[in-house]
């Protein structure tokens, strides 16, 4: 009912917003440049080759400048590109030519590649005309495609896919791609203004052997931002996004075969497991999309790789499961922009908290218990309408149970994981024409502990509500973010106490005078806020100054490996992207982090200056030095006291040879040093060769030599050393 009652105050808000807002016209910036669409007449086959009469009738546009090496210069070969629509896609084709086609880098690679030595070409369209969100269509001169969500102007979610259409061909005059981007794929508001829709467009092109990219829209790497840089495409009439009912019942068979032990009796040469479920959305009046799951499948979901985690946190993982992964952006909290920054491993929201792994482990002979919580049902709004940006999710999973066996006498099932229930809300509204914004987040998680154990463990519920905001002037070479977060987690006092205990905090050390570890209290509260100033440009810095209270939690719902801390970093630099005599372009820069823990102990120090150099013969070397000051580590004793991390310093080394060449080699050498002794050496050679377009061999050995003054020697107990262990 709290989810429904969420859906319908937000469709009804929204809705009244976007008849406002529709009365006038979308505004126009001056300075961008503008193509107009032209409705598709006939009929267009997506072949890579442009000799239909529609292409020729549209009219062509071939206004590029570099981006790089040379920024703001001529391309060194001509680019031009034509856009049609018609009412279920939008139309685009680009020629690109090459003085010496047979020299057109073509490597073949799995979708999404993003590090192979090819030629690219990238239509990107920002259809909610924000400068801050689009989404880009990218292919190589065999076909490989790419797509990516750009979002908050320069962020980008790879992991985003969509279902489109290209072909390319290489010919005497270089290369062509053709595409046909469904309007199914994309989103935009239902009111189309009286003047046609205005949305924002960008078609990039990225030459390898000459390591340049060409840009219609202005951009070179300088610029404050990348949406924000588009030009527009216009006069889209008489469209609207599809709001069509789509419907994905599945039914699924799995089979594991895998060897086990004859005296497990839960074992199964052939361990069969039959789902069914399904998936739908909706796309609402309002421009929003409305999208529904029940027991999804996530079969074809690619398998996270196999981690051996001897630390104290939890590893990551990269969410890929398609219902999460769409409008993942919007869920986006407490963006900060800056060149660096201490404890950017958080996520606020971490969607593969819902339908993870059963969180408790049974201590028995034998179990058989599944290997991920079954989700009964969740359903998500997203969208865009007007200024307004918003996310709703809601997820219910199911109770979990496990077979144990021990002895004949011995033997059960036990609730492993309890029924839960997820809600996270996302409002955001934009300002300044896209170069600012204020937002919220809340998030909640309730879980029914009925059973007695597990609510010795888990937490029975957790809360967190959060403002954040940016704001950008100076065409955003100057920009200014800030978020402000509260959690509160609830649960029985050996819950809670396990909370205070977790490796994020470690409330019982013994020489943390500032905790207070109480093991009665049946509640744990906290903050976290930052605040940071960015510049873009030549000479380019950031600062930002953040802290976390001990008593911070979101892992019900987020991802946060550690609090209890305050910390300032700083960067500095100066860039040049305009070739000399001898170097192509080159950066210099110097940065510090340096934290504290809420005792004024000083757990991070870290001051690190380089560079990094191309030359014209497209030779690169990056090198730094890093010097970390004496610190102390909270977490090295797992609960225990404090650990004195010695002053140490490290240079780097790194050089490139011509990534033309069919034989790629890189050097890498690396030294760290500490105060005590204790010293490692690394060298790397790595050879890259691409024989023929479908064939890429890496060989990179890697030697190093190590001493370490860390050892055991024994065991020393002492009765008088009660706090200290």
């Amino acid at each position: 009912m709290r989810l429904l009652r969420f859906l319908l105050l937000t469709v009804c808000a929204l809705t009244v917003h976007a008849r406002v807002s529709a009365q006038s016209p979308q505004s126009r910036q001056s300075g961008r440049p503008i193509v107009h669409a032209t409705r598709l007449t006939g009929s267009i086959r997506i072949d890579g080759v442009l000799d239909e009469p529609a292409w020729q009738s549209a009219p062509a546009t071939s206004d590029f400048m570099q981006s790089y090496p040379q920024s703001g210069g001529k391309p060194t070969d001509s680019t031009e590109f034509r856009v049609l629509y018609d009412n279920e896609a939008l139309y685009v084709s680009v020629r690109m030519y090459d003085s010496n086609p047979k020299q057109i880098a073509a490597q073949l690679a799995r979708r999404d590649a993003s590090t192979i030595y090819s030629d690219w070409v990238h239509v990107v369209v920002g259809t909610y005309h924000d400068h801050r969100t689009a989404f880009r269509f990218s292919v190589n001169p065999v076909g490989v495609k790419r797509d990516v969500l750009e979002y908050n102007d320069n962020n980008e979610d790879i992991n985003w896919d969509a279902v489109w259409e290209v072909a390319t061909k290489i010919d005497s005059l270089g290369w062509t791609a053709e595409y046909r981007i469904p309007f199914s794929q994309l989103r935009f508001a239902a009111k189309e203004p009286p003047d046609g829709r205005v949305w924002d467009f960008q078609i990039m092109r990225d030459n390898a052997r000459r390591q340049e990219r060409d840009s219609w829209s202005p951009w070179t790497q300088q610029s404050p931002g990348f949406v924000s840089s588009f030009g527009e495409i216009d006069q889209l009439r008489g469209i609207s996004p599809p709001r069509r009912l789509e419907i994905l019942p599945y039914v699924s068979v799995r089979d594991s075969r895998a060897p086990g032990s004859s005296m497990n009796p839960y074992y199964r040469l052939n361990d069969s497991k039959l789902a069914v479920g399904g998936d739908v959305r909706y796309g609402l009046p309002s421009g929003l999309a409305l999208t529904a799951t029940v027991n999804p499948d996530f079969g074809q979901v690619e398998v996270d790789p196999a981690v051996v985690n001897l630390s104290a946190f939890e590893t990551f993982f990269p969410e890929k499961r398609p219902f999460f992964l769409e409008g993942a952006d919007i869920f986006n909290f407490g963006a900060i922009r800056g060149y660096d920054g201490y404890g950017t491993t958080q996520h606020y929201f971490y969607s593969r908290r819902i339908g993870r792994q059963p969180q408790r482990l049974l201590g028995a002979t034998y179990v058989d218990e599944p290997d991920r919580t079954k989700i009964l049902g969740a359903a998500k709004l997203t969208g865009k309408v007007g200024q307004w940006v918003i996310g709703g999710l809601d997820a219910v999973t199911s109770a979990e149970t496990a077979r144990f066996f021990n002895s004949p006498t011995d033997r059960g099932t036990a609730t492993i994981e309890p029924r839960s229930n997820y809600f996270v809300g996302r409002l955001r509204h934009d300002l300044n024409n896209g170069n600012s914004y204020i937002g919220g987040l809340v998030m909640a998680t309730n879980r029914a502990l009925a059973d007695t154990s597990l609510a010795l463990q888990l937490r029975g519920a957790s809360y967190l509500g959060g403002l954040d905001f940016e704001h950008s002037w100076a065409s955003r070479s100057w920009i200014m973010t800030g978020f402000t977060a509260a959690s509160r987690v609830e649960g029985t006092p050996e819950a809670v106490a396990l909370t205070q205990r977790a490796s994020s905090r470690y409330y019982q050390r013994p020489d943390a005078s500032y905790l207070r570890y109480d093991s009665i209290r049946t509640s744990l509260e906290g903050y976290e806020t930052e605040i940071a100033l960015q510049r873009n440009g030549s000479v380019f810095g950031s600062i930002a100054v953040k802290q976390a209270s001990p008593g911070f939690e979101i892992n019900d719902l987020g991802f946060q490996p550690i609090v209890d801390y305050r910390a300032v970093s700083t960067e500095l630099g100066y860039q040049n992207q305009t070739p000399g005599k001898h170097l192509r372009f080159y950066t210099f820069y110097g940065l510090t982090d340096n934290a504290v823990n809420f005792g004024n102990t000083p757990v991070y120090n870290d001051f690190l200056v380089g560079g990094h150099v191309q030359f014209n013969n497209l030779w690169s070397m990056d090198g730094n030095l890093r010097v970390n000051p004496p610190s102390y580590d909270e977490r090295l004793t797992r609960g225990g006291p404090l650990a004195r991390i010695p002053l140490s310093w490290e240079p780097n080394l790194f050089i490139s040879t011509d990534t033309r060449w069919p034989i790629v080699t890189t050097l890498s050498l690396d030294d760290i040093r500490d105060q005590s002794g204790a010293n490692a050496f690394t060298t790397a050679l790595t050879m890259d060769a691409r024989p023929t377009s479908y064939i890429h061999v890496s060989v990179g050995p890697t030697l190093t030599e190590q001493y370490s003054t860390d050892q055991y020697v024994k065991t020393v107990r002492d009765a008088a050393a009660a706090t200290t262990f």
